[in-house]
């Protein structure tokens, strides 16, 4: 059942800890300079943005010892956490000493990756470290029903209530509930769950933005969409690449290719699952808030959509690509700002061939990598090249219609006629 967790990518039988769970604090450092460096958020510390005055929702599965870890005392110690409800056992002690399952420090890690921060160290894990917190426990870790959904949307309800305009969650559903008869089908999986349409009518009607996980099913067969409520429409859903290439990681939930909209939004680095990613593009979202505290959440998913590299030739693997803070600061700034796009060709027959620029560089900045595609969304498969390659030589794939050929974040979108 663990497997089937949205934030679990894997279960190991021996020690009994998962990846996503068992992160040593050198882990949690080489991960959090990493993503902190591809998404470029120098930018944000440069000009002194930390979210805040922004009020941050986190909905997740338990936050056990959360004020002892060294990252979140300030958070604690400085009362920037300002309320706490467990919708999954109300009646039970002290919000941070209570520990049902294995899991119950997940959310802990979460919001280690919004807003975690280690003074001793000058160590950052999280870009939201100023903003006000407010946390919900809505789902158990060793049972799955479909009354945690139920538990999400009272917890949205509760955010709302409060003035939360923006809510991270890891959580998602898809299979492995204990009784087989409520398990989804991933033809489901098209934003009319029950907590999908509650999801979107907190976007549309609440004007709350919700960053939601696309989950870790993305190399199982059976199954490899994301989870929902990642797929509502209106939600900014998060996948998650490699370092070195941007490429979409194997477990990375994909969007189905019946959507009639791009799934996931957006991606960006972790080696331990969505999870992760996710509270990086929350804190992302935090900085431009404090930025521009006018947006609307469909304001804020636009722009930061419009910050991907591979912006606009999002696919399903890994949406419109890795954000780039210093873009977003601009479209935060000025809506009407402009950006080069990418270059279009055409090719004719079905081979196809491009040198690429001697300033197309790709060092520090993604790999080159061909996303080739059945329709303008739809990805066959993702090729990884050496970066030395300077002459590109394409053979068309069949039923290949498009593909998006990226050199770091310099990109061309080919269009097979």
């Amino acid at each position: 059942m663990l497997r089937q967790k949205c934030f679990v990518q894997d279960v190991n039988p021996i020690t009994g800890y998962f990846k996503g769970t068992a992160v040593t604090a050198s882990a949690k450092k080489d991960e959090a300079t990493a993503v902190l460096t591809q998404i470029n958020a120098q930018k944000f510390r440069e000009m002194g943005l930390n979210g805040k005055g922004v009020k941050i929702g986190v909905i997740d599965v338990g936050f056990y010892e959360a004020p002892k870890q060294a990252s979140l005392r300030k958070l604690f110690n400085q009362d920037q956490v300002l309320g706490y409800r467990d919708f999954v056992n109300p009646s039970a002690g002290k919000p941070y000493a209570t520990k049902e399952s294995f899991l119950d420090n997940h959310g802990t890690m979460v919001l280690e990756c919004l807003a975690g921060y280690n003074p001793k160290q000058n160590l950052q894990l999280g870009l939201a470290t100023e903003a006000e917190y407010y946390l919900a426990r809505t789902d158990h870790g060793s049972r799955e029903n479909r009354l945690e959904e139920e538990h999400f949307v009272r917890a949205l309800e509760w955010l709302d209530s409060l003035g939360v305009r923006l809510v991270n969650s890891s959580l998602g559903y898809g299979t492995g509930f204990d009784k087989a008869e409520e398990n989804y089908r991933p033809e489901q999986m098209d934003g009319s769950s029950f907590i999908a349409r509650a999801a979107q009518m907190a976007v549309l009607e609440k004007g709350m933005c919700l960053v939601i996980s696309a989950g870790n099913d993305g190399a199982k067969k059976s199954w490899q969409v994301l989870n929902t409520p990642a797929d509502a429409p209106g939600v900014l859903t998060v996948g998650a690449t490699d370092y070195n290439a941007w490429v979409k990681q194997g477990y990375s939930g994909i969007g189905p290719s019946f959507l009639p909209y791009t799934k996931p939004d957006l991606a960006c680095f972790s080696a331990f699952g969505t999870s992760f990613t996710t509270p990086v593009i929350t804190g992302l979202a935090a900085c431009l808030l404090q930025v521009n505290p006018y947006l609307s959440a469909q304001q804020l998913t636009r722009l930061l959509q419009r910050s991907g590299h591979l912006y606009p030739h999002g696919n399903n693997y890994i949406g419109y690509g890795v954000p780039n803070a210093e873009k977003a600061i601009q479209f935060a700034k000025d809506s009407t700002t402009v950006f080069p796009e990418p270059t279009i060709m055409k090719a004719t027959g079905d081979q196809f061939s491009f040198k690429r620029p001697k300033d197309w560089q790709v060092a520090g900045k993604g790999g080159i990598v061909l996303f080739r595609k059945k329709s303008p969304t739809q990805v066959i498969t993702q090729q990884r090249l050496s970066v030395r390659t300077s002459i590109l030589l394409l053979k068309r794939m069949a039923d290949e219609t498009h593909t998006t050929i990226q050199f770091g974040e310099n990109v061309l979108e080919v269009v097979w006629e």
